[in-house]
């Protein structure tokens, strides 16, 4: 990391309660490194002061056996969970530690709760819950006999006036930098149907992290909406969420079946799949078909480690498919040594992946064409690109 210096803050402690929440339903989440970092910055505050002096990110890495470049990717998935604010000012950048969201807004949460599922399945996913399950004592035939506020306090007669910042809840949430369109999500809602002064910035919120989580448009989003106000008129989160999940299967279970248009060999047409469509869908542009489950953890994993821009990190998906032996998404581990490579040689475009990819695959021709007379395929469609360009 370029900027070596660094300082931590918070608003407050976390207590064990909010630990566990760390350990069981995040750590599943954000992997072994981002959640080791995690606890040691909390370590490393004085708690009497809740910040810390300055550090050095040397220090951090070598406390964490981590190279600056896991660092940045374990950092990087802290930050997009929503456990990490990061500023700079000068060199020295500044870590603001947030608290966990609670079990409770965890699980019934669209996005996460949706993500953790995904994540381990349904028994594992099950037998966490369950262990932040609680039994309400029965209170019926029991007359509520709590005294009141005004029963033991009398009116002040001096009221006192605080500035200043001070101890306080400062909970994590998630920001998405999703191209939602809210003029064309609001052009096909009636006015009549819901008071558009009841959706609140937080529903808004919640419908961008849908729509992104679940890969659901404008025009889908419009019927998720729909099926969850109520008769009041209001907007119910939890059903807004369950009906994100049944469109998302619907639309998933018909794209099964659809077949993905051959594209004409060019650098340009490449170039335009890459950045106009998701991972998802350039793979299903290159095999003809969409991803296995499997495959999508992969995609997944890679879109929220490395830091590139959408159209870097398909092209790099579809190069990674094709330096594959069987011509399918490879693991993790391969698509990752590839990609550190591209930031040691400075990769920031799309052109400079191509370039860099080019250089590449000549190193590795010599290697690469032994194993390739001992095998009798037709080279696909990715392949030719390399070849043409």
């Amino acid at each position: 990391m370029r900027l070596d210096k660094f300082k931590l803050m918070t608003y407050q402690n976390i207590d064990t309660d909010e630990r566990n929440v760390v350990t069981l339903l995040y750590a599943p989440l954000i992997g072994c490194k981002p959640f080791l970092m995690y606890n040691m910055l909390w370590s490393m505050i004085d708690r009497s002061r809740l910040k810390s002096p300055e550090y050095m990110h040397s220090k951090l890495y070598d406390l964490l056996e981590l190279s600056p470049i896991e660092f940045l990717q374990a950092r990087k998935v802290l930050e997009a969970i929503g456990l990490l604010s990061v500023y700079q000012k000068d060199d020295v950048f500044l870590y603001e530690l947030k608290a966990p969201v609670s079990a409770e807004e965890f699980l019934k949460d669209g996005a996460l709760g949706a993500l953790l599922y995904e994540k381990i399945g349904k028994s594992e996913y099950d037998d966490i819950s369950n262990l932040f399950r609680i039994t309400l004592s029965d209170k019926e035939g029991f007359e509520n006999v709590t005294a009141h506020f005004d029963d033991v306090f009398t009116s002040v007669k001096n009221p006192v006036s605080e500035t200043g910042d001070f101890v306080s809840r400062s909970k994590s949430s998630i920001n998405v930098n999703h191209g939602f369109e809210f003029d064309i999500f609001f052009d096909g809602i009636s006015k009549n149907y819901i008071d558009r002064r009841k959706i609140s910035s937080k529903i808004e919120e919640k419908i961008i992290m849908l729509s992104y989580v679940y890969d659901l448009d404008e025009i889908t989003m419009q019927k998720v909406f729909m099926d969850s106000v109520d008769n009041d008129r209001n907007v119910n989160l939890e059903k807004l969420s369950k009906s994100a999940a049944y469109w998302n299967s619907v639309i998933h279970s018909k794209k099964e079946t659809d077949e993905y248009e051959e594209i004409e060999v060019t650098f340009e047409n490449i170039k335009q799949i890459c950045m106009t469509y998701s991972p998802i869908d350039c793979i299903g542009f290159a095999t003809g078909h969409r991803p296995s489950k499997s495959e999508m953890k992969t995609i997944e994993k890679v879109v929220s480690e490395f830091d590139y821009k959408k159209e870097i990190l398909n092209y790099l998906l579809l190069y990674s498919m094709n330096q594959s032996n069987n011509h399918l998404l490879p693991h993790f581990n391969f698509i990752e040594s590839i990609y550190v490579s591209m930031k040691r040689d400075k990769v920031k475009t799309f052109e400079d992946a191509f370039n860099f990819t080019t250089n590449y695959q000549t190193k590795s021709d010599q290697k690469a064409e032994k194993k390739a007379k001992s095998k009798n395929y037709e080279p696909d469609w990715l392949e030719d690109v390399m070849k043409e360009l």
